[in-house]
């Protein structure tokens, strides 16, 4: 997999869905869709790079609570004066400090909150991320971390383009690489005191978890019927997925 991460200022764990490799040959397109952490750190000259990378739309996947309590930071202005798009999808149903993961070990549970947050996720979901079909701006999508719930819907999107398990799996295990500063710079901010002394081996990623939603997902039809299910027309659907896949042939996936 080629080298996907995306230097803005303010942001470690931001990264492009593009260069994952399909199963029918090719990659995932870049510009399409950006994956991450929060916003509330960027700075001014992060969101000009973010702008210059064409992101027009935010997918926030936060609580309530961690929103009224860390705000959008600099990005508040742009939203207010929607320059940028931006939708607040929340998928945890939860106050975020008594969300789960981040403190359970086993793969199981973690992979059933991985399913609850994509059906919490539900029409309003498949909305935000059907805009992106009939849209030129870039998305990006991003949680606290930027890893479970953006994990969630980062390989919603990948099954859609046509990646394989392992291709999406190889996606998720990549914040591990930059997990370290996110969580210390989050544990400092009264929305995730829970951080502040961190659980490390229950915040790595954890493969199974994700492989074993991967297959919960198929056992329900899949990502294509996911969204076809909460109401994406399949014209929706067959551009977003030739967005996503940057070929006629990923087009014709759903066809």
């Amino acid at each position: 997999m080629t080298n996907r991460w995306v230097d803005v200022d303010g942001l470690h764990n931001a990264r492009d869905l593009g260069g994952v490799p399909l199963k029918d040959g090719g990659a995932t397109s870049f510009g399409v869709v950006l994956r991450g952490e929060t916003v509330v750190h960027l700075t001014a000259d992060g969101i000009e790079q973010l702008r210059s990378l064409g992101v027009r739309h935010v997918l926030d996947l936060r609580e309530p609570d961690e929103r009224e309590l860390d705000g959008d930071g600099l990005l508040a202005g742009a939203y207010q004066r929607s320059d940028v798009l931006h939708e607040a999808v929340p998928l945890a149903r939860a106050q975020v400090a008594a969300d789960p993961i981040g403190r359970v070990h086993d793969a199981e549970p973690i992979a059933a909150r991985y399913a609850a947050y994509l059906d919490n996720g539900g029409f309003r979901l498949a909305d935000a991320l059907a805009r992106t079909a009939w849209s030129r701006s870039a998305l990006y999508v991003h949680c606290a971390v930027g890893k479970d719930r953006t994990g969630v819907v980062s390989a919603l999107l990948l099954k859609l383009a046509g990646a394989d398990d392992d291709a999406v799996v190889q996606d998720y295990l990549l914040t591990e690489q930059r997990l370290v500063p996110v969580l210390m710079r989050l544990g400092s901010r009264p929305a995730y005191a829970h951080l502040a002394t961190p659980d490390w081996p229950a915040q790595q990623p954890n493969e199974e978890a994700m492989r074993i939603f991967l297959a919960h997902l198929r056992s329900r039809g899949g990502a294509a019927h996911w969204l076809l299910d909460r109401g994406v027309d399949s014209e929706t659907l067959r551009l977003l997925v030739a967005r996503l896949a940057g070929d006629a042939m990923g087009a014709r996936r759903v066809g």
